[in-house]
């Protein structure tokens, strides 16, 4: 992804996201199915200071009337907005709450409120998806000014926020944009999802140690022929669910065992010169370091084991 806004800590020019979506329901579940993915991902991680805003900003008919009582607030006070509000003021006043200039947050705390402007279905919808937060014990914070950047968002608007970032405080965040694919010419789909910035997420996680599983087989080999079974066996290992990895580079076997290290292998399998002319493999367990003769269509079997 790429923005044209000056760069700063967390925000940087060229930048990389990940996401998940959900297209075809409006169901409040799957607003809550979004929400603690992010919120797994989040832990798993190893982020362990952070909050989850939560707000709802409803649908076409109930916010028209909510864009009506932000306009009247804001016009009010129009010459204490920023140029950028001022602008937003006649094209979007939903807009003004997602400003960060400090003179645009002061005047957000006296703003009126969407929750005082939700039709029936849209309260019902959010209570649902809390209600469904809470039964799991996702802890989450309402925000009745989170809005987030875009225009397209409806009903449930999220953000994770954390302070070990400084201005740009979210790392991930997403909602519901039951129009947006209408709105770009398709049949009426209803769609919630999220996006999480990977360098905010790595300038948190920064100075934590992560641990990683490794790969559980390690292939070592000699070149040429060795180098062909080690592929043709890796490839039929990988096919019945492990995961398997090899230097395609004639090296010694040291090398090989170093990297082999590296990358946390479970066992490492050697396919030397008299491996391959014996049909067995020579897989050596790296926690124990025990080593066995293994038939090469049983190499599976014995990690199975």
């Amino acid at each position: 992804m790429f923005r044209a806004e000056k760069p700063q800590k967390g925000r940087l020019r060229q930048f990389n996201q990940f996401g998940a979506e959900i297209f075809g329901s409006t169901d409040p579940y799957y607003d809550y199915e979004i929400i603690s993915v992010v919120d797994e991902i989040t832990r798993r991680v190893g982020i362990d200071s952070y909050t989850i805003l939560l707000n709802s900003i409803g649908c076409r008919e109930c916010r028209s009337g909510y864009m009506s009582s932000l306009k009247e607030y804001y016009t009010s006070k129009q010459s204490q907005l920023c140029a950028d509000c001022q602008r937003r003021l006649n094209t979007n006043p939903l807009r003004l709450l997602d400003c960060k200039n400090e003179g645009c947050v002061a005047l957000r705390s006296s703003a009126p409120v969407i929750s005082d402007h939700l039709c029936g279905e849209c309260r019902d919808h959010f209570a649902k998806v809390k209600e469904y937060l809470d039964l799991s014990g996702v802890k989450y914070q309402e925000d009745p000014y989170l809005v987030r950047g875009l225009d397209y968002y409806t009903k449930t608007t999220f953000e994770f926020v954390t302070d070990k970032l400084g201005g740009q405080n979210a790392f991930a965040g997403g909602g519901r944009y039951d129009y947006l694919v209408e709105q770009f010419g398709g049949k009426p789909t209803p769609g919630v999802g999220f996006a999480a910035g990977m360098e905010r997420i790595n300038l948190i996680i920064e100075d934590k140690e992560i641990p990683g599983n490794g790969v559980d087989l390690f292939f070592i080999h000699t070149g040429g022929d060795t180098l062909t079974m080690s592929l043709k066996l890796l490839h039929e290992v990988r096919k019945q669910g492990f995961s398997a990895d090899i230097d395609p580079e004639v090296k010694g076997f040291k090398s090989q065992f170093k990297r082999a290290e590296r990358e946390k292998a479970g066992y490492v399998v050697i396919i030397g010169e008299d491996e391959l002319a014996s049909g067995l493999a020579t897989v050596k367990s790296q926690k124990t370091g025990t080593q066995e003769k293994i038939p090469f269509d049983g190499i599976a079997g014995l990690i199975k084991r």
